[in-house]
C-alpha cells in the first residue's frame, strides 16, 4: 500500500495555507500537522512533509467559497485565526473549516465546540494585544524616517496598519515586528507590509539597525511594491480583496 503524507508545510502565507487545506480535501486526508515551511526547513523532519505551492487564485476561490457554504462570520474567523499565536493554529483552523463546509454556518455559533473555543479565545487576546501595542509603539527618527522596534506575541500588524499609517505625526515609516520577520514600511504614497524572511537581512532590533538593513532595500524597490502583503509575488493588496480586509 502507498504511503499516504499526512505531514504538510507550506510558505508561511494564509493564501499558501488555504492551499494546503484544499490538497487535504483533494487528498480526502486528514493532516495530521501542517507547518510552515522556514519551521522545518533543515531539520531532521524535513523528508515527512509535503509542501503544498501556493496559488492566489485557488487560495481566493476558496476563500469566497467559505463565504458561500458558510458566512462571512466564518471568513473573519479564518483571517482572524491565521494572525494569533494559537499552538496548533493550522490544524484547529483546518478543522473549523471542515465542520463549515459539512454543516454551514451554524459552526461559527457552536459555543460548546473545544476548537471554536480555542480559536475565539486566541481572537480575544489577537485584539487585545493588538489595542495595548496601539498606544504603547514608540517611534525613533533616524535620518528623516520613523522607526519602530516591535515583539509582539501575535501577528497584530495588519491590525494596526492603517493606525499607524494614519498618524499625522509621521512621514516616512518603519515598523518591524522582529519576532514574525514583519515589516510596515511608507516610502511616500508607498505602503506595504513585507515578509523580511525571503530578504538577505541578519537579526536586527534596535531602530538604527532596522533603518540600515531594510531602508536601502525600500528604496531599491519603489514603485514595485505596491500592497505586497506577506511578501507573495508582486500583486496589489487590492487585488486579493476581501481576503486580507481585516477589520
Amino acid at each position: 500500500m502507498a504511503h499516504i503524507i499526512h505531514d504538510f508545510t507550506y510558505d508561511g502565507t494564509l493564501e499558501g495555507l488555504l492551499c494546503v487545506y484544499l490538497r487535504c480535501i483533494s487528498m480526502k486526508v486528514r493532516p495530521s500537522d501542517i507547518k510552515p515551511d522556514f519551521m522545518i526547513r533543515g531539520t531532521p523532519f524535513e523528508y515527512r512533509y509535503m509542501f503544498v505551492r501556493s496559488d492566489m487564485a485557488l487560495a481566493d476561490r476558496f476563500y469566497r467559497y467559505m463565504g458561500q457554504c458558510a458566512s462571512a462570520d466564518v471568513q473573519q474567523l479564518i483571517i482572524d485565526c491565521f494572525l494569533t499565536s494559537l499552538p496548533r493554529m493550522e490544524l484547529d483552523l483546518y478543522e473549523l473549516i471542515r465542520r463549515s463546509i459539512l454543516f454551514g454556518a451554524g459552526v461559527a455559533e457552536d459555543y460548546k465546540d473545544e476548537t471554536l473555543h480555542r480559536i475565539q479565545m486566541a481572537i480575544r487576546d489577537l485584539y487585545r494585544e493588538a489595542h495595548s501595542l496601539i498606544r504603547g509603539v514608540d517611534f525613533v527618527d533616524e535620518n528623516g524616517v520613523s522607526v519602530a522596534s516591535l515583539n509582539p506575541r501575535n501577528c497584530v500588524l495588519p491590525i494596526i496598519k492603517n493606525h499607524i499609517l494614519n498618524d499625522p505625526e509621521h512621514d516616512d515609516i518603519l515598523a518591524y515586528d522582529r519576532r514574525h520577520s514583519l515589516l510596515l514600511m511608507r516610502n511616500g504614497c508607498e505602503d506595504d507590509i513585507i515578509d523580511t524572511r525571503r530578504l538577505p537581512v541578519l537579526a536586527v532590533s534596535d531602530p538604527r539597525q532596522i533603518y540600515e538593513a531594510f531602508w536601502p532595500y525600500v528604496i531599491r524597490q519603489k514603485g514595485t511594491l505596491g500592497g505586497n502583503l506577506f511578501g507573495i509575488g508582486t500583486r496589489r493588496a487590492d487585488s486579493f480583496d476581501p481576503l486580507w480586509r481585516i477589520a
